[in-house]
């Protein structure tokens, strides 16, 4: 992240800590429904959308930077189906924007010379190869090892791991991999809603079973290992009280919710709401029948309190200003950065 935008970012976070100010500092957008891949526990592909066009999102860019947006995430689906998506990421980055992206890796190799602009990118990486296809499908192991290789040498990026039944005992693979190839990971539960995942009982593993691997997760944390989870999240998430439920209608830690505050999300078709937890869920409006701000003004209520996704507690840490957090993920950005 330039410092020019952790200076807007840190300036957007004072002002609605102390003033009150709402604005869109952090915004997730989907940018397609489409996937190369079909994970088992995803049912993202398997909506049927109007889809924003290239000209739509410029126009969702101008409107989010006006308002005071100083990072833009792309998402889906697999963002990198579009052919246009490298002007969108181009875009945004010549209007100011800190520019990521979320991936499943399989188009890496072929495109990555298209994303000189982007800041960095996240790549879906569940373990060793029966844990990563069990998770995602046959075949997707080895491709997703060819673009951290690819992309070790090109781009920042760091992966994340969605930690289910099938690969638990997978997390020493993975910091071995990222100590291998220089990246940092980051590890989140199950939390897809009814609305864009499919049963996911099969995929959950018991609540004890996930408290040993997050146990895990924060003791290595503390011995050096590439990690860039945040202690704070990591604590939050060990005391989750049920992770078959992934929200909850009162406060976690006394940890203050920014969704609909300072950060929100935009469907692919232009709906936006306070998170993608809440697609579907709740009544939306679309950006491109009443404009962003109107939009945006719409997210203010949020039905929840907390949940357990790794980016928005992550979130919420940083926007409520914890010292840990704000350190954590200055120091995880520099290394990253540094090391490419």
């Amino acid at each position: 992240m330039k410092f020019r935008n952790v200076v807007e970012m840190g300036i957007g976070v004072l002002r609605a800590n102390y003033l009150g100010h709402r604005m869109p500092l952090n915004v997730m957008l989907s940018v397609t429904n489409h996937c190369t891949c079909h994970c088992h526990y995803c049912n993202i592909p398997l909506r049927k959308q109007r889809e924003l066009t290239t000209d739509e999102i410029f126009s969702l860019i101008d409107q989010l930077r006006e308002m005071g947006c100083t990072r833009l995430g792309f998402w889906g689906g697999e963002p990198l189906v579009r052919d246009d998506i490298a002007e969108m990421v181009n875009y945004a980055s010549f209007k100011g924007m800190y520019t990521t992206m979320d991936t499943n890796g399989f188009l890496v190799p072929d495109r990555i010379h298209e994303l000189g602009k982007l800041e960095h990118m996240i790549i879906a990486f569940d373990g060793d190869k029966e844990a990563h296809e069990l998770n995602r499908e046959t075949g997707s192991h080895e491709r997703v090892l060819e673009a951290i290789k690819v992309a070790s040498n090109r781009l920042p990026f760091w992966s994340i791991t969605v930690l289910s039944k099938h690969n638990l005992h997978s997390i020493d693979y993975i910091l071995n991999m990222a100590k291998k190839y220089n990246f940092l990971t980051t590890f989140q539960v199950i939390h897809h809603n009814e609305r864009l995942g499919v049963d996911v009982h099969d995929f959950v593993p018991s609540n004890e079973d996930y408290r040993k691997a997050i146990r895990k997760l924060i003791l290595e944390k503390r011995r050096g290992a590439p990690i860039a989870s945040t202690l704070s999240y990591l604590e939050f998430l060990l005391a989750w009280p049920d992770y078959s439920v992934p929200m909850l209608p009162y406060r976690m830690h006394g940890l203050r919710c920014w969704a609909g505050q300072l950060y929100c999300n935009v469907d692919a078709n232009g709906d936006v709401y306070p998170c993608s937890l809440l697609i579907e869920l709740m009544e939306a409006k679309n950006f491109l029948d009443v404009g962003f701000k109107e939009a945006f003004d719409a997210t203010k209520k949020v039905p929840c309190k907390a949940c357990d996704a790794s980016c928005f507690t992550e979130y919420n840490y940083l926007y409520s200003l914890d010292r840990r957090v704000i350190t954590g993920w200055l120091k995880s950005m520099y290394k990253s950065r540094k090391s490419r």
